[in-house]
Order: C-alpha cells, then sequence, then structure tokens
C-alpha cells in the first residue's frame, strides 16, 4: 500500500499534476497491477482524459472508472483540485472552509467547492467502525444560538447533538496519581432525547459490556437492559456530573465558531459532525485520513448536488 502524504513538501512532489493523481488512484486500485473485471487480462491503458483504464484485450476494451466507487466518481472536476481538498481537509488545523478552498485552488463557484468538501466530509466516517468501549461518558447538548426564555433539554430552536466520550486512563510515572483523559467519541444529530433514540445511538457506538456514565435523565434507564453496566453520575456543586463530555462539545462549537464563523446550516451539521470527530479521534496521527477522505477504502460516493443545495 502506498503511503499517503504526511506534509504539504511530500504531497506536492507526490502530485505535481493530474496524472501523478490517476497514476495514485490505480495502484491503490491494483496494488498487485490491473486485471480486467470482465475478461481478467492483465494490461490496461489509462485513459486521463475520461478518468478511465481500458482493457487491452481487442476482443473486450472494457472500460473501468478509476474514480468509481469513490467520492470522485463522475466528477467533473480535475483529481488535482480532489487531491487538493482531501489533504487540506484532513491535514489542516483546525480545517478549511469552503470559501477558502475556492480561494486558494480557483474552484469556478463557491457551490462547487463546498460540494466538493462536503462529499470528502461524508467519507470520513467507515461504516461498520469498531464501538467504544471500556468506560464511556453519555450525554446530550445543543449547538446553535442563544433561545429566549429556554435552557437544557427544553430548548427547541437549537441542534440536539448526543455524544459518547471514550475514557483513558492511566497512573502518572512521577506521582503516581490516577490520571483521566478523552479517547475516542461519537456524535450524532438526533430529533429528541427519548429513550427510544438515545438507546439506539448507544447500541450502534458502544460496545456491550461498557461501563456508561450517564446523567439521571429517564431517557438512560434502557442501560442495563440492553447490556450495558449503567453508573448515573450527578453534578455536585461547580463540578460538572460529564466533564469530558461537555469538553468535546465546548471544543466542537469553538471550532464551529473559529474555522466557519459559526455559519453553519441545521441540515449540513451531521457533515461538520463527521469531520469534528474524525479530526478528534486521529489528534495524534498525522496523514492518516487521505484515502478515507477520498472514500478510497470505503465504498461510498457522497450525498449529491441536489441533496446537498435542497430546502428539505
Amino acid at each position: 500500500m502506498i503511503e499517503p502524504p504526511t506534509s504539504l513538501v511530500v504531497f506536492s512532489s507526490m502530485f505535481p499534476s493530474e496524472k501523478e493523481c490517476a497514476d495514485y488512484l490505480f495502484q491503490i486500485r491494483w496494488p498487485k497491477g490491473f486485471s480486467c473485471p470482465r475478461c481478467e487480462n492483465r494490461l490496461g491503458y489509462p485513459v486521463l482524459a475520461r478518468k478511465i483504464v481500458e482493457c487491452s484485450n481487442p476482443a473486450c476494451r472494457y472500460q473501468v472508472s478509476l474514480t468509481a466507487g469513490t467520492v470522485l466518481h463522475r466528477t467533473k472536476q480535475s483529481l488535482y483540485s480532489w487531491f487538493w481538498a482531501a489533504y487540506l481537509l484532513t491535514n489542516l488545523t483546525p480545517s478549511i472552509s469552503a470559501k477558502q478552498f475556492q480561494e486558494q485552488l480557483g474552484i469556478p463557484s463557491y457551490e462547487t467547492a463546498f460540494c466538493m468538501l462536503h462529499k470528502l466530509r461524508s467519507a470520513l466516517v467507515a461504516p461498520g467502525r469498531d464501538r467504544l468501549r471500556g468506560e464511556v461518558e453519555i450525554d446530550e447538548g445543543y449547538i446553535g444560538g442563544k433561545e429566549e426564555g429556554c435552557i437544557g433539554r427544553g430548548a427547541v430552536a437549537k441542534q440536539l447533538v448526543v455524544g459518547a466520550v471514550e475514557l483513558v486512563r492511566w497512573s502518572d510515572a512521577k506521582s503516581g496519581r490516577p490520571r483521566v483523559r478523552c479517547g475516542r467519541i461519537r456524535l450524532e444529530v438526533i430529533p429528541n432525547a427519548s429513550g427510544a433514540t438515545l438507546r439506539k445511538f448507544v447500541v450502534a457506538n458502544v460496545a456491550k459490556g461498557t461501563k456508561v456514565l450517564t446523567d439521571g435523565w429517564p431517557g438512560y434507564s434502557f442501560a442495563k437492559k440492553s447490556g450495558f453496566k449503567h453508573k448515573i453520575q450527578i453534578r455536585v456543586g461547580e463540578k460538572e456530573s460529564m466533564p469530558h463530555f461537555h469538553r468535546v462539545i465546548s471544543n466542537l462549537k469553538t471550532w464551529l465558531k473559529g474555522t466557519f464563523h459559526g455559519a453553519v446550516q441545521p441540515k449540513h451539521l451531521s457533515s461538520y459532525l463527521n469531520e469534528f470527530t474524525f479530526r478528534f479521534n486521529r489528534r495524534y496521527l498525522k496523514g492518516k485520513g487521505f484515502n478515507r477522505a477520498l472514500g478510497l477504502s470505503t465504498e461510498l460516493t457522497g450525498p449529491t448536488y441536489d441533496e446537498i443545495f435542497s430546502d428539505h
């Protein structure tokens, strides 16, 4: 497997033009050499202008798309622009806005740049990913502006987000004192905080047998019956009942405000949660998200233009 670029210098040397981007896709798809899916012929001719590989067998001439099964499939934009988008999205701190991306790469329109980045974000969450385990904080938070006279679970104008934060515990080598930090996270926009909604999220994202820490909300009463070790944590004085979850939500709000100036429409929030989760879970890794963003290992094609810009 070819190693993805880990720095801007490496990226520039690996992908100076459209040809190198196509070669990379070819090698990722056929690491042991081309094999025609129709006649199994071992020789194919790349047709760069059409982003395809054509079988050399005169009796076959089957054409295979280099971008099939990826978010690049049937794109009108160059592979070069897509590769830059994937690199910037997964490596820049904290991220890149569609406006910045449009200006830096000379993308024809803001809508095109916005659509490209959203397609890349859709591939960041891998289907069948490992569930959180060990010890996990679970709670809900609201994303959006202030609403007069309504707070907490009663707020209706904001977007309700449920999250799970895996806790990592260890002992300090010098003092021997117990330490704890945030491990992996999961975030999801939900319509309400009912038991059925919360159960669906927890079962999908947390392994059975895990110790789940929640507040006293009745919606979590399913936990023990569903195979989890449930512990209720009540806030005492100024001490948060779910400190690590609230730290994650605080970081999320800061990220949305700082990078995108808070201009995130409710229908697109899930997409930004995907990116934030991806970044948070790989904050100690470099260069590992490039192939994932392009959808090279997930068989995802991403949302369509109409789905991204529809009013519903």
